[in-house]
């Protein structure tokens, strides 16, 4: 008879452990977060700028959401600081701005996010709304390589296995912001079976005196080729870089030599960035 109490004392312990992990598990999963849906001080602060994606014939392919804060100082628009997660409620209202006849005229909505975004369990209805909203136009999701590599090796685990299980059909993965360094693609490189686009900084693979290129921009074409994944540049100013791109025949490209950024509004001219 003690033997029996002892065990069921055992089993009441073992089950209570269990359901107070569960209810902290559940806690941190679905508590409001910020980046997610806590807005704070962004609806004054920051506004969203679309900036376009052309092709390699000069057609306009796409648009790209882009955050930017307000300098109060300069009275400008400028690259936000010290954002790590902007929400995704904020995404939503911004889309629901834009004009219907830019939506109409592209191809592609490219909306950047972040590693935890991306991980949270809203990510998945957030890409259905967001489907239902842009029509039959293609929804791209971007991610930048600087944020893969500050997360943790659990993110990154949780992340490619996301990409793994997503339809790609209907939303596609760019990772944005990929430079010339071998650590970038050693780091790059077990995501490479789940994504569609690298989005390649152009800058970086430009050669100089002072800058050492450990993979050329065509070694990650051919690597990136294995894969299926589409090559894009960003950052595109000069003739020498579109000059550049023609020679690798890239054929989506991003920068201020196609497009600066403008403010999304309806109902008004748009804002430039400064």
């Amino acid at each position: 008879m003690t033997d029996l109490k002892i065990l069921l004392w055992w089993i009441f312990v073992w089950f209570t452990v269990i359901c107070i992990g569960f209810c902290i598990g559940a806690y941190f999963r679905y508590r409001p977060k910020t980046g997610i849906d806590d807005e704070h001080d962004f609806v004054n602060k920051y506004e969203y700028f679309g900036q376009p994606i052309y092709d390699r014939e000069g057609k306009l392919h796409g648009y790209e959401l882009l955050l930017r804060e307000f300098n109060q100082r300069k009275k400008c628009w400028q690259l936000p600081k010290d954002v790590a997660d902007f929400p995704l409620s904020k995404v939503v209202y911004t889309i629901r701005q834009i004009d219907p006849q830019i939506i109409n005229s592209i191809q592609m909505l490219a909306l950047n996010m972040t590693v935890s975004q991306i991980t949270d369990f809203r990510a998945d209805y957030f890409f259905k709304w967001v489907r239902g909203v842009i029509n039959n136009q293609q929804l791209t999701i971007e991610i930048d390589a600087a944020d893969i590599r500050r997360a943790s090796p659990f993110k990154r685990w949780r992340m490619r296995s996301l990409l793994k299980k997503l339809d790609h059909t209907v939303v596609k993965v760019t990772i944005e912001d990929v430079d010339s360094t071998q650590r970038t693609y050693a780091m790059l490189k077990s995501f490479l079976p789940y994504i569609d686009y690298l989005k390649f900084n152009i800058n970086s693979f430009e050669k100089s005196p002072n800058h050492w290129i450990d993979i050329t921009l065509a070694q990650w074409q051919r690597r990136a080729e294995k894969y299926g994944i589409v090559a894009t540049v960003s950052k595109v100013e000069e003739p020498g870089q579109i000059q550049l791109a023609d020679q690798l025949g890239i054929h989506l490209r991003q920068g201020y030599a196609y497009g600066q950024p403008d403010r999304v509004h309806v109902g008004g001219k748009p804002v430039k960035e400064k």
